[in-house]
Formats: structure tokens, sequence, C-alpha cells
């Protein structure tokens, strides 16, 4: 049997520790996330493929710990559209320093950094986080890996060399490795890295800069403070060395020739003495569906954005069925249905024992992690069926709770419906745009009504006559499909053909548009529970009283 990804990608990194660590030590699987604005959905592939490797060579009894590094010590390079242009004062600042724009946490890195790990938590995710400006700074962890690359600059140089499109260098090449440095200060007067190295005294490891942008002249001893870091693509090998990592992902782009892996696992090789860690590149996640997104959920993809409206174990899900080299979207649109209708497929197949082996595998670990159960829901109802009935009755949850409790044929409490439930409110009050959201009208429409074709009519009084007598879920249902075949005198388990396919459909108009004033709309048998009784007939018969919607 073809093994998946993950067992691949495991097979690998057994294989490199076995050689690199002879097989005992602990393996270092790593991610690591700039919080340089809101952290989308394409970061959390990141953390999620190694996420579902580290689980699975814990399943293999070997010791493994994941390490998420937050490059909180990065430029803030440009400010996102929730914050305000004032905030360009801080541009060039380290991360960390930089105010949090909403005054809720210390700083701009930790909000993001605090929403996304909340996400992560309720993903059963919890790697060990190692803040870059505290290692750096605080603690003093990359002092001597600084060194070295300072006293190895020129070979970092030839080996970035080796990698650069020389006709696009305005200067000689002497030139600007004589003047090369692997390390970018942040100015101590303005904090901001518009700064050039001008010297740097190996023997008392001291740094001598000048600060373009307020023209501080300053020096400072490597020994004594950090105002700085490496420069990225000398920062992600130290990294690998320091840490003895094994495995680390990253986007795709990262692995192109000349990109940071390539150039990073020679540097890592030749200037820090580690080997390269396992590597793979992962494709692109991006956003989909035309929806609206309200200001208080923001216009981005975020991990706390989609966990408003997919529940925690059908997120993993949509991550962990896929290959780690194909592109997908999360659909904030009306995609998000047919997801939810992808799921409930599988957990009954699940239940039957029919489903194939690969899909066996992406469910538990969509399910299930080494922490313990993901959070699902108790009894799933359709999300469609409560998204309908939430949106036509403007949110009302004992409504929707008592047509799924005529789906699923048992009375249920809300929190046998959770989170599905505060899922498909969320979608319908804040992803749903005006336009797809049901009206409903207040009056019998008396301008529709007689250009109905004769048999529309006849059906939608022998459908108003049978209400009392069908007003379940089920009975509904059967009652809309077979009033066509009625009219015209055919057994109700006659085989539906073309013709009266039509004729099925024809009627369904009929309804949505004496009921929506349109010809689409939610399922009939849920759209007209979710009125109510009195409601539909006041709509549907000639006789109805005005009511209001």
């Amino acid at each position: 049997m073809k093994k998946d990804w993950v067992a691949q990608i495991c097979d690998r990194i057994e294989l490199r520790a076995q050689r690199v660590e002879e097989g005992n030590a602990t393996i270092i699987c790593a991610s690591g996330i700039s919080p340089s604005g809101p952290v989308h959905l394409g970061n959390l592939r990141e953390v999620m493929t190694v996420h579902v490797i580290a689980e699975e060579l814990r399943n293999r009894g070997r010791q493994v710990e994941h390490l998420h590094f937050w490059d909180d010590y990065d430029r803030l390079r440009k400010i996102p559209a929730s914050v305000s242009s004032e905030f360009e004062q801080y541009l060039g600042y380290p991360l960390a320093d930089v105010p949090d724009p909403f005054g809720e946490y210390e700083s701009y890195a930790v909000h993001y950094m605090s929403d996304f790990t909340t996400g992560l938590e309720r993903l059963g995710i919890f790697p060990r986080y190692i803040r870059q400006s505290i290692e750096y700074r605080q603690k003093g962890t990359y002092t001597p890996y600084i060194k070295e690359a300072l006293a190895h600059r020129f070979e970092i140089f030839d080996i970035l060399a080796d990698y650069q499109t020389r006709q696009r260098q305005q200067e000689p090449v002497e030139e600007r490795r004589a003047t090369y440095y692997p390390y970018r200060v942040y100015c101590e007067r303005c904090h901001k890295d518009s700064t050039t190295i001008i010297g740097y005294d190996e023997a008392n490891a001291t740094i001598t800069y000048v600060c373009h942008s307020c023209g501080h002249l300053g020096s400072f001893c490597l020994d004594e403070k950090i105002s700085g870091k490496l420069v990225w693509k000398v920062d992600w090998p130290m990294r690998w060395s320091v840490w003895q990592i094994d495995f680390e992902p990253a986007g795709e782009d990262h692995a192109a020739p000349g990109s940071s892996f390539t150039v990073g696992h020679r540097i890592v090789q030749d200037i820090f003495h580690r080997p390269q860690p396992q590597y793979i590149g992962y494709a692109f996640v991006g956003m989909a569906g035309r929806s609206k997104i309200s200001s208080s959920a923001g216009a981005t993809a975020t991990l706390s954005s989609a966990l408003d409206i997919v529940e925690p174990c059908v997120l993993r899900w949509l991550y962990t069925r896929r290959v780690y080299n194909q592109p997908f979207n999360v659909d904030y649109g009306q995609g998000l249905l047919r997801l939810y209708d992808e799921w409930d497929a599988l957990v009954r197949q699940m239940q039957a024992g029919q489903a194939k082996e690969v899909n066996k595998e992406a469910y538990q670990r969509a399910i299930q992690t080494s922490k313990g159960p993901v959070t699902f829901t108790p009894q799933p109802v359709p999300f469609h069926l409560l998204t309908s009935v939430l949106d036509v009755t403007q949110g009302n949850v004992e409504q929707a709770l008592r047509i799924a409790s005529q789906y699923t044929g048992k009375e249920l409490r809300k929190e046998l419906v959770e989170p599905r439930m505060t899922c498909a409110l969320n979608w319908v009050n804040h992803y749903l745009p005006e336009d797809e959201h049901t009206p409903i009208r207040s009056t019998f429409n008396g301008l529709v009504y007689p250009q109905l074709p004769e048999q529309d009519r006849a059906g939608i009084c022998m459908l108003v006559q049978a209400l009392d007598e069908h007003w379940n879920l089920e009975s509904l249902t059967a009652l809309v499909y077979s009033i066509p075949k009625l009219v015209r005198n055919l057994p109700t388990d006659t085989v539906p053909n073309e013709e009266l396919r039509q004729a099925q459909r024809s009627f369904f108009i009929a309804i949505y548009r004496l009921i929506c004033g349109r010809e689409t709309g939610p399922r009939i048998p849920t759209l007209l529970l979710s009125l109510g009784k009195e409601k539909v007939k006041a709509l549907l018969s000639p006789e109805g009283l005005s009511l209001e919607a």
C-alpha cells in the first residue's frame, strides 16, 4: 500500500535523525511566523503541516518537540488596513516594540500572536512558543552565532553572491563584499533599522553604525547588548543550528533557486557546521467565496475568522486531507455549505465502516491529537438547514433547534448542536451577502398569484389544505414533491421523468414567488417550517390575511 504524504515525510525525518542524532535524540520540528499583521490561513498551513508530522512521529513512538518561532524581532514593514495610518511612524521598528494599535496587549506583536495562539488551542495544537525578540535581546541566545556570522561575513557574502543576478547589481562585487555585514542594526536613538554598519571590531565585538533616519552615529558591544538581528537568509540557518532543527517547512517560494532555503542549507553547513533539516515547500492557501465581511469580523482570512464559521475538526480536516503541495481555498461563501456536507458524508462513511483508508487517516487527524479529542458537534445537523432557518427567522435559535429536532427525530438541546449552531449564526450574520439573504413578503401577492400556471395554483391550494396534517420536516418534504404528481392525477410513486421534474420546478418557483418575491430560496420544507404555519397560510392563500414579516 502506498504511504500517504505524512508517512513519507516522517520516513525521511527518521532516516535523518538516525544519521545525525544516532536515532536517540528528540526530533525537533519547527514552524515560524512573523506577527506583522493579522495572521492568515496561509500561515496556518505551515503550523498545521508541522503539527500533523509531529503527531505521526509520536504515534511511531518517537520523542518529538514542535517549536513555533514568533519572529517578533522582525521590522514593521507596512501598516495593515485595519490599523491607523498614524502607525507609519513605527515603520522600521521591531514588531515587539510597536504599541498595540487596539490598546489590548503589551505590543503590536503580542496582539496578533495572541489571536492566532488562541485559535491554535481550539484546534488542539500546543507547540512550544519561542519569541525571537526575547532570544535575541533578553536571553542572548544568539550572541555567539551573531559573532560567528560577522567573523565569516565574507564567506557568507560569497555564498549569497553565487545566487545573485549580477547584472542587476549597481556596485562592483568587490565593493559590495568589502562593506557587507549579515546584520541589521536597530538604531538606539530612533529604534528604526534604517542603518548601515560602518565598522566591526572583532576583538571586542563592537559594532559601529550610522542611522539614516535620525542621523545618529552609534556603537555597542555585542557582549553588553543586542540592538539588531541577523538578516533573514542568515537568521534562518542560524536558528536551525541553535535549536538543532530536524524538519521545517515553508512556502514553495522559499525553495526556488537562490531563495532562503537554497542559500540557508549552504550557510548552516559551511558557517554554523550543522546539517540542513528536512524541508518541504507547501502550496498557497487562499480565501474564496462571494461573501461580505463585516467590520467586526475584519477583512482578512484569519484563523479566528475561520473558526467563527467552521468547526475546529472540520477546519483541521480541510488542511489534513490535502497533500502539502496542493493549493486550496477556505471558502467563506456558499462553498462552506458544501464543505460541511462533505464532512458529514465522511462521518457517515466512518460510522458505516465504508471510508477509504486515505479518508480514514485524514479523519482521525482531524478529530484527535495526542492532547485529546478536538471539538466537534455531538449531534451534527446539516449546516445548510441551520443557516436557512436562522436566515429566515433572523437568528431565532429556538426555532432552528425545533426544526433540527425534527430532522434528527429526537429532541435536541442547544449544547448538542454546538459549535455548529454558533458557526451557522455567525455565517448568516457576518458572511452572507445582503442580496443572498432570503426576503419574506409581509402580505399575500395578489398580482403574482393570477399569473401562475393553473396547475401550480391548484398545487398551492392543495399544499395549504394539507399543512395541518403534514407539519413536520419529513412529511412536508414528501408532500411538496408529491403535489405536482397529484394535480396531474399521477400516483405518488411515479418515477420522475424530465416532464415531471419541470412540473416540480414550476411548482417550487410559484411558492418562492409568493413567499419570497423571487424564484429561488432555501429548501421549501425548511422555509415553511421556519416561517410558521399561519404565516405560510397567509402568504399562499388568496384569502390570506395581511401579516407583517
